[in-house]
């Protein structure tokens, strides 16, 4: 499934039930600014990325979802990786692709 020309309710129908409540008032707080300014560039971006969100969710299952909100907050928290998470250039060490120095 694309998510690319998702509308918000779509988007929100991917999301797990705990990230739908994130969308749901970001959604409403975008609105009343773009009823304000009369402007949807706001919209238009957040719902760029949420499309982003929804596809990971339902691609890959809101409990993988789920675990890598977890590993990403225990990083930016600790400054450690979770336990099992391997650093891209080891993997691709591993997998036997070139390293890449620019990331």
């Amino acid at each position: 499934m694309s998510f690319a020309d998702a509308s918000p309710a779509q988007i929100r129908g991917a999301l797990t039930r705990e990230v739908a409540a994130s969308f749901d008032r970001q959604w409403r707080e975008l609105m009343s600014r773009a009823t304000e300014r009369l402007d949807l560039t706001e919209v238009h971006e957040a719902l760029d990325a949420w499309r982003q969100v929804a596809w990971v969710t339902w691609a890959h299952g809101a409990d993988v979802y789920r675990r890598t909100l977890a590993s990403a907050r225990q990083r930016l928290r600790t400054g450690e990786r979770a336990d099992g998470v391997v650093a891209r250039q080891q993997l691709e060490v591993e997998l036997g692709l070139s390293v890449s120095t620019s990331r």
